[in-house]
């Protein structure tokens, strides 16, 4: 039986999914209050919802991500972040999200082969062995993708908030990237060298 907790944005859709789901056999709804054993085996979150206070809570559960349309790039940074076990677009059928969470719950991934190209796509790395970063920007760098503000990061490194406009701008040009999201997608081909 797949212990399954939702937690969108959109009251309406919750509760569309929660009744859908409440008619199968397989499928148990949990809830936030719920103090029992019924810990979920998966939660199924949206980009508002989903933050790391809501991945600690559940850290053993697998985490699903209804795609609402988010751009590419903004999705390959939350699989990155959060570690995300499945994104699910929200035009698809039920019977495929049925699908989804079966998937998910026996320990495989759920994304489209479109974000998987995206995923592994050579011309993101392109010459990144040439790059060379300080080690105060790879510092700002793993902040950043940890989702820490300009102000926070400025905080916890002692440096002004100018300081680190200044070295985000540099990585940025370092890397070709445009954004925060954009850089999130390389953090792991960084820190990984």
């Amino acid at each position: 039986m797949i212990k399954l907790l939702i937690k969108l944005k959109c009251k309406l859709f919750t509760e569309l999914l929660v009744n859908s789901l409440s008619k199968e056999e397989d499928i148990l709804i949990c809830s936030e209050l719920d103090k029992s054993e019924n810990n979920p085996d998966i939660v199924v979150t949206d980009k508002f919802e989903l933050s790391p206070a809501l991945i600690n809570k559940h850290n053993n559960a697998k985490i699903l991500l209804i795609d609402t349309g988010l751009p590419k790039e903004e999705l390959v940074s939350l699989i990155i972040r959060y570690k995300l076990k499945g994104i699910f677009l929200y035009q698809s059928d039920f019977s495929k999200f049925k699908k989804a969470l079966k998937v998910i719950y026996n320990g495989q991934t759920w994304i489209s082969d479109e974000l998987v190209k995206c995923l592994i796509d050579k011309d993101i790395f392109n010459n990144f062995e040439k790059i060379r970063l300080t080690d105060k920007e790879r510092e700002i760098i793993k902040l950043v993708c940890e989702g820490l503000s300009n102000k926070e990061i400025s905080s916890k490194l002692f440096i002004s908030e100018q300081t680190v406009k200044a070295h985000l701008h540099r990585i940025y040009q370092k890397l070709g990237v445009k954004n925060r999201s954009h850089l999130a997608v390389i953090y792991s081909k960084i820190f990984n060298q």
